[in-house]
């Protein structure tokens, strides 16, 4: 599709080869350079990064799949009674966070970690309000059910996670979003998801790089390619 809007745009009468036509044409053969490449940067100074990005998500995928094998593979644990508290004070701990560091690598690797507890905590409650959590003004909270829909991915909730997703402000909370729905796309089955909620990802226009590989290979994955 690229390579044909960029023929077009060469062929066309009132048009010449432009900055437009090299970023079509570097669009279409992208797919083909991200195994060659470590990036390339666009006409106007826009630049892909292909191996960073994945190196990146395969490290965040490492810390989350920790935490869900030391929680074990028996699901949501009996009530605890400690398990709410220890969510709020999680929940704080990560907004701490983001208010008192920098933007940067070490508050990511913090945050993380934050991420990797709430994953364990969040099984030890029978029954979690996912609902308010969702909805919650509170970015912790938000941050907690998709912690928990990443252990443990319940079909019922894909419409308000899809929603809370495209409609989320904080990068870090946006990108554990992606990651939680993409396990409760598994869970529903791709045939089953509405098409609603596909038009709603394919309008979602995420800003950091991670987030726009993981949100586009899910949209892939929704549309049966490979």
């Amino acid at each position: 599709m690229a390579v044909a809007v960029a023929v077009t745009h060469v062929l066309a009468p009132d048009l010449k080869i432009d900055n437009v036509t090299v970023a079509l044409l570097v669009v279409a053969v992208v797919p083909w350079l991200r195994d060659l490449l470590n990036s390339i940067e666009l006409p106007g100074g826009f630049r892909v990064e292909f191996k960073a990005v994945e190196q990146r998500i395969e490290a965040a995928e490492r810390i989350a799949d920790a935490a869900l094998v030391g929680s074990g593979d028996d699901g949501p644990e009996t009530d605890d009674p400690t398990a709410l508290a220890d969510v709020r004070r999680l929940a704080a701990e990560y907004l701490d966070v983001r208010r008192s560091m920098a933007s940067g690598s070490a508050r990511t690797q913090r945050m993380s970690g934050i991420f990797a507890r709430l994953v364990r905590t969040t099984q030890r409650l029978a029954d979690p309000d996912l609902d308010g959590w969702l909805t919650s003004p509170d970015g912790g909270l938000r941050l907690a059910a998709y912690a928990r829909l990443y252990a443990v991915p319940v079909p019922d909730a894909l419409a308000l996670l899809a929603d809370a997703v495209v409609k989320e402000p904080l990068a870090f909370n946006q990108y554990w979003g992606i990651r939680a729905l993409d396990k409760v796309v598994d869970a529903v089955g791709i045939e089953d998801v509405p098409p609603g909620v596909v038009r709603r990802l394919e309008d979602c226009r995420p800003r950091g790089s991670d987030r726009v590989a993981l949100l586009r290979r899910l949209i892939t994955k929704l549309h049966g390619l490979p």
